[in-house]
């Protein structure tokens, strides 16, 4: 029973990651037939984009009982993202400079917002008023990147009608892909931490987390190959921002996220604390981003697992 819902769980993160992977390209062509703006592809569509497993997994959960799963996705998402692919970014890129100013703006934000869901938690919920919150967040965070659209300029990407039409057909699919897979991963991910004796949150946090982040590594990667590293950045901050307020509010509006062990949250919480903290630091200097900070961002997501692993191990939390 064990193999069978690894072998589920394995297969569903594929077919969820895949879908996604399906649905940012698609959307790249749709911005570009539009003639939408750098600012409008990097740091809403696509942020939204590489967001839609997080938010797909959400209500699967919510309507499964299974809330807790998301927290454990979100916070485990958003350290893979800042740690893990962008270490990634950074050594495959050879080099990512942060010298985009609407980056360096909004990654204060970012750490605003962020840690909202973690002080709002605090009770023990996120209720469906939490919800609202994060939801009015959410959109402060929208309008301020409208006002900022002048910063930005058109995509040079050319599509043609019929691309454009292909384009929405693929989309469609992958967006039933993607429902199907959420589903099934979320069943997957019950049974695992029921057979494990884990908790809910520790699959979230671990494995789930992992395979939602997969579009964001490679619409990045993708953003690397045409040489445009304010997208990464764009993309980095903007899936963050949405994963802490869109996916949870949306999440807890389904179904309030009720947390019996506040506790088991101190690690992840706090190792994610201090990477909003780094990433701060590191994206507001005017230089070269090269193999030291690669590898300092892809140590960091070391240290968290084998530390996360051993609190749980030692104090039986999970």
């Amino acid at each position: 029973m064990l193999i069978v819902n690894l072998l589920i769980l394995f297969a569903s993160t594929i077919v969820l990651a895949r879908s996604s992977l399906f649905l940012v390209r698609s959307l790249v062509n749709i911005a570009a037939f539009f003639r939408l703006t750098e600012f409008s592809v990097a740091f809403i569509l696509m942020a939204l984009a590489t967001s839609l497993p997080e938010i797909f997994v959400g209500i699967s959960a919510a309507l499964e009982n299974a809330p807790t799963l998301v927290l454990g996705n979100v916070v485990g998402s958003n350290i893979v993202d800042l740690t893990l692919v962008f270490g990634i970014v950074i050594l495959v890129s050879g080099g990512l400079y942060s010298k985009s100013v609407i980056a360096k703006r909004d990654s204060l934000y970012m750490m605003m917002f962020s840690s909202a869901p973690i002080m709002l938690m605090f009770d023990g919920m996120l209720s469906r008023g939490d919800a609202v919150i994060l939801m009015i967040f959410y959109s402060i965070y929208i309008m301020r990147l409208l006002d900022q659209r002048k910063s930005f300029h058109e995509t040079e990407t050319h599509v043609t009608s019929r691309e454009a039409l292909q384009s929405f057909l693929i989309f469609t699919v992958g967006a039933l892909l993607l429902i199907f897979s959420a589903q099934v991963l979320v069943y997957a991910a019950k049974n695992l931490a029921d057979i494990l004796g884990f908790s809910v949150g520790l699959v979230g946090l671990f494995i789930v987390a992992l395979g939602t982040s997969l579009p964001e590594l490679a619409f990045e990667l993708q953003a690397i190959k045409k040489h445009e590293d304010s997208l990464v950045l764009g993309d980095l901050i903007g899936s963050v921002v949405t994963n802490s307020t869109l996916v949870l509010a949306i999440t807890a509006l389904f179904r309030p996220i009720i947390i019996p062990d506040i506790t088991v949250y101190a690690t992840p919480t706090l190792f994610l604390a201090v990477i909003l903290v780094l990433f701060e630091v590191v994206v507001r200097q005017d230089k070269k981003l090269g193999l030291v900070e690669g590898l300092l961002f892809l140590f960091i997501y070391v240290f968290f697992l084998i530390s996360e692993v051993g609190v749980g191990i030692t104090l039986h939390i999970f």
